[in-house]
């Protein structure tokens, strides 16, 4: 008996060996733990991450959603320039063709553009409808010379591939021949619409291989999610006083259930009754008689050392800073260095927005709208320019250094030097040269022309 018992079990423990070996080589790729090739299933972790999980997560989860905020914001705090040449001269005049093209790129046009940009991050790439006034249905070749009307985002959901260009010869051989977008309509209902390659330009990267902003953070999101969900349940099931009720075994539920008129069977929902009545007020009775009531009560570990280590793992993946992601202040120093490093983040990301403008640009001179010129540039302020604060502490410290240079006879900063480091223009003037400026050549108002009075 034992023999066959032994041989059992270990049929059963073979079994379940194998079992796992055909789950790992129709899976190799479940996970990073070579030794558990299902570890991310346990944990809960997706192996394929779909633009609807995505759109999830930033919709539903608080710190995806604010990452991607604070992005947009710095990224987009002003508007960018687009100029004719490659650099900007201050003492310049404006071209005709800049100011053909801020007809185009409006405010209006700019915020739509940052719209994109935040759906890039979401979905891995985003489309733009190009609205263009030539009056031909969506699945047309756009009419070239055409004002552009306006914009339309979509999100990569809603803007998918319907045909590729499979001609080898073709000069667009590879890149799509006809989109199709889901466009919602007013009373609730969508329709698919094609629209031509003409009318479509797209930011971001929609190749199968692409990888989204969210989602090398995915998996610390989820464990974020979990330690939430579970800690806020642990403090509800406590708040929510489950009760035990422990009988004496002299105890005769028969007379109990006679007593509330129901059966055996249905007593349980009357002892359910009776803790949701005490559950519900502050000061409710609970009569009992051989029975001891006691509440289920689990002591509810600290999330804070769990959720700290995951926020670090989705604010690395991220690429911000844990203390701008969540808005924590533990110090002056470290939040103004942490904030100098977003900002010189987003400027640097600004750079490869750059770019996508100037393919913008391109697409709308191909378009007719905009007239071509043989070099363009897009600039941006700096997000790490100095406030009117620091440029005047600049400027006393330079003072600071000059009063204590006194004693060598020698003086570092010129006058114009601390007017520029305080933000001021380098030349001042005094009152009296002003007024000097001011009358010299005027003639007496009392005077006529002839010199009489």
């Amino acid at each position: 008996m034992t023999d066959k018992l032994t041989l059992a079990v270990n049929h059963a423990l073979n079994d379940a060996r194998m079992a796992r070996a055909r789950m790992a080589m129709l899976a190799p790729t479940m996970g990073l733990d070579a030794k558990r090739s299902t570890a991310w299933c346990e944990y809960g972790f997706k192996e394929d991450i779909t633009y609807d999980d995505l759109y999830a997560l930033y919709r539903r989860g608080g710190i995806a959603h604010g990452a991607v905020k604070k992005i947009i914001s710095a990224c987009w705090q002003t508007n960018p320039e687009i100029i004719e040449g490659d650099e900007q001269d201050e003492t310049r005049k404006e071209t005709a063709w800049e100011r053909k093209a801020k007809t185009v790129f409006t405010n209006r046009f700019w915020r739509a553009l940052a719209e994109a940009d935040l759906r890039r991050l979401v979905g891995r790439y985003s489309g733009i409808l190009l609205h263009i006034r030539d009056n031909k249905d969506w699945n047309l070749p756009a009419t070239i010379g055409k004002g552009l009307e306006k914009i339309t985002v979509a999100w990569a959901g809603s803007l998918q591939v319907k045909e590729w260009d499979t001609g080898i010869n073709s000069r667009t051989y590879g890149q799509p021949k006809m989109w199709q977008y889901l466009e919602s309509l007013p009373n609730g209902s969508s329709r698919r619409v094609d629209v031509h390659p003409d009318r479509v330009f797209i930011l971001g990267d929609y190749s199968a291989d692409a990888i989204g902003f969210l989602e090398p953070a995915y998996n610390a999101f989820v464990s974020l999610e979990k330690v939430e969900g579970g800690s806020g349940e642990s403090f509800l099931k406590n708040a929510a006083r489950q009760l035990n009720i422990n009988f004496d075994r002299e105890i005769e539920f028969s007379n109990i259930a006679s007593m509330y008129g129901v059966t055996v069977e249905e007593l349980q929902g009357k002892f359910n009754e009776a803790a949701a009545e005490v559950n519900k007020g502050n000061d409710v009775l609970l009569t009992t008689q051989g029975a001891s009531v006691t509440p289920l009560v689990t002591s509810v570990a600290d999330p804070g050392p769990t959720y700290d280590v995951n926020l670090q793992t989705a604010a690395a993946a991220l690429d911000i800073p844990t203390k701008v992601l969540v808005g924590m202040q533990t110090g002056e120093r470290a939040s103004t260095e942490d904030q100098r490093y977003m900002n010189k983040r987003c400027q640097s990301r600004r750079g490869d927005l750059s770019f996508d403008i100037e393919d913008l640009c391109d697409k709308l001179v191909g378009l007719g709208i905009l007239d071509p010129v043989s070099q363009k540039t897009v600039i941006w302020d700096d997000l790490n320019a100095s406030t009117d604060a620091e440029k005047l502490a600049s400027a006393k410290l330079m003072a600071d250094i000059n009063s204590a240079s006194i004693a060598t006879g020698e003086q570092p900063f010129s006058g114009k030097e601390i007017r520029v480091a305080a933000g001021y223009e380098g030349e001042s003037q005094s009152l009296g040269e002003d007024d000097d400026e001011e009358t010299e050549g005027e003639e007496d108002p009392t005077s006529d022309p002839a010199g009489k009075p």
